[in-house]
C-alpha cells in the first residue's frame, strides 16, 4: 500500500538544515555519520512506498524516527559539549548554562549562588556586549533548583568524563519531554509528526544547543501535564512545583493550573488539598535558598528582571518596551520604567476572557493554549521579549496542539 505519509517528507525538511548547520562531530567533518542519517531519511520514505503489513509498517517508522532522533540530537549535544571542553569554556555557549556551572561550584564550596558575583569567572569572558557589562555578573536570576537537579549530573559526568557541561541533564530533559508526547498520541502517524516538529524544531533547537534554559524548565511542566491529563491532580503538582523552581517563565500559568483544578474537581476543598503537593514541593526546593539570605534571593530572581536593581536586565528584544524606546519614551534601556502598569491594564482582561474560555473547554491543551496567550501578552508588555522567547511560545502552541489531538473533545 502506497501511503505518502506526511511525517516522512517533515522529518527529511526538519533534519537536512539542522545537521548542515552544526557540527555533528567533534572533528573532521564525518561523512560517514552523514551517510548513516542520509540511509535512515532514505529508509523512512521508502517505507511509504513498499508493500508491508501496517503494524510492521508503524514498528519499522517509530524504530527509525527514534533512531534518527537519538542520532541527530546525540551527535549535535556531544559534540558541542565535546569541542567546547577542547577549545574554550566559552565557545558556542549561552551564558545561562555557564552561569549554572559555576553556581554549582558555588554551592558545593558553601557559598550562596543568589548572594555573590560573577567576576573572576568564565562567565566574565562570555561576550556580552562591547560596551557595556554583563548584568548577569551581578545576579543569578532562575530559581533554585536549576542548580539543585543539575548536581547528580555534575557527579556522574566528572566520573565519567572528568568535566561536566550543563546541556547534558537539559538534553536529558528534552528526551523526558519527547518521551511524553509519543506516551500521550496514539494516534501513529500524528505521533510521528508532533515527535518531529518538537525535536526538531526550527526556531527552538539551535537555542536548546547553546544551552539555553525553557526545555529545562520544559520537561517539568510536561510531566505535570500529563499527569493532569491523567486525572493525577494531587500527585501532578510535585513535578508542576519543580517546573516553578527552574524558571519564572512558568509562572503566568498559575492562574489557569488553579482554575484548571476546580473546574475539574468541581470543589474549592479538592482544589486545595490537589494544591498542597505544589506547594510543599516548591517550598521546599526554594525557601532554603530564601531564608540564607531573602535579599539577595528577592533582588536576583524577582527585582533583577523588573528593572529594580542597579544592574537590571536592560529592555532588550522586540516588545513594547523596544517599541518605546526606538521612539524616544524610554531613554535609558537599563532604568526602571514601569511596565507592571501595562501588564494590568492589558493582561487583566485578557486573563478574565482566558478563564471563561478555560471554563467553557476545562482540558489540558486549553490549560496550554491560555498559558501561552497570557505569556505572550505579558512578556510583549514586560522589559523584554527576545528571539529565544518567541520561539519558546511557538513551542507552546505547538504542544498545545499535539495535546488537542490525543483524544480530548
Amino acid at each position: 500500500m502506497i501511503r505518502f505519509a506526511f511525517d516522512s517528507i517533515l522529518l527529511f525538511a526538519l533534519v537536512i538544515p539542522f545537521i548542515m548547520a552544526v557540527r555533528i562531530s567533534p572533528g573532521n567533518t564525518p561523512y560517514w555519520l552523514f551517510g548513516i542519517i542520509f540511509l535512515g531519511l532514505l529508509s523512512y520514505l521508502i517505507l511509504d512506498v513498499i508493500k508491508i503489513a501496517e503494524k510492521k509498517y508503524i514498528l519499522l517508522k517509530d524504530i527509525l524516527l527514534w533512531g534518527i532522533i537519538i542520532l541527530v540530537l546525540g551527535s549535535s549535544f556531544a559534540s558541542a559539549i565535546i569541542f567546547r571542553h577542547i577549545t574554550h569554556p566559552i565557545y558556542q555557549i549561552h551564558d545561562m548554562p555557564l552561569q549554572q556551572e559555576i553556581a554549582i561550584r558555588y554551592l558545593l564550596d558553601g557559598k550562596n549562588p543568589y548572594a555573590t558575583t560573577y567576576f573572576g569567572t568564565i562567565l566574565e569572558q562570555w561576550h556580552y556586549s562591547d560596551t557595556e557589562i554583563n548584568p548577569a555578573l551581578y545576579h543569578f536570576v532562575l530559581p533554585p533548583f536549576y542548580i539543585i537537579f543539575a548536581l547528580p549530573f555534575y557527579f556522574l559526568s566528572n566520573q565519567l568524563l572528568g568535566y561536566f557541561d550543563a546541556r547534558i541533564p537539559l538534553l536529558f530533559l528534552f528526551f523526558v519531554l519527547l518521551f511524553i508526547i509519543a506516551k500521550l498520541i496514539h494516534n501513529p502517524e500524528k505521533r510521528r509528526i508532533f515527535l518531529s516538529v518538537l525535536a526538531f524544531h526550527p526556531a527552538m533547537l539551535l537555542y536548546t544547543l547553546e544551552g539555553r534554559s525553557d526545555i529545562f524548565m520544559f520537561g517539568f511542566l510536561a510531566l505535570g501535564l500529563f499527569l493532569l491529563h491523567k486525572e493525577k491532580y494531587i500527585i501532578a503538582g510535585i513535578p508542576m512545583a519543580l517546573a516553578f523552581a527552574v524558571k519564572q517563565s512558568v509562572w503566568p500559568i498559575f492562574p489557569f493550573y488553579v482554575a484548571f483544578l476546580y473546574f475539574k474537581t468541581k470543589n474549592f476543598q479538592k482544589t486545595i488539598f490537589s494544591l498542597f503537593p505544589f506547594v510543599i514541593t516548591f517550598a521546599f526546593a526554594v525557601l532554603p535558598f530564601f531564608f540564607w539570605d531573602k535579599k539577595a534571593f528577592i533582588e536576583s530572581t524577582v527585582l533583577y528582571l523588573s528593572g529594580s536593581t542597579g544592574n537590571s536586565y536592560p529592555i532588550s528584544g522586540y516588545g513594547f518596551g523596544s517599541f518605546l524606546h526606538q521612539i524616544g519614551v524610554i531613554k535609558d534601556v537599563g532604568a526602571y520604567y514601569p511596565f507592571t502598569i501595562w501588564q494590568l491594564v492589558i493582561s487583566l482582561p485578557i486573563l478574565i476572557f482566558l478563564y471563561k474560555l478555560l471554563k467553557k473547554i476545562p482540558t489540558v491543551s486549553m490549560l496550554i493554549f491560555c498559558y501561552g496567550i497570557f505569556l505572550f501578552i505579558f512578556w510583549y508588555f514586560s522589559r523584554y521579549f527576545n528571539n529565544s522567547h518567541v520561539a519558546y511560545l511557538s513551542f507552546i502552541f505547538i504542544t498545545a496542539y499535539a495535546w488537542q489531538n490525543h483524544n480530548e473533545k
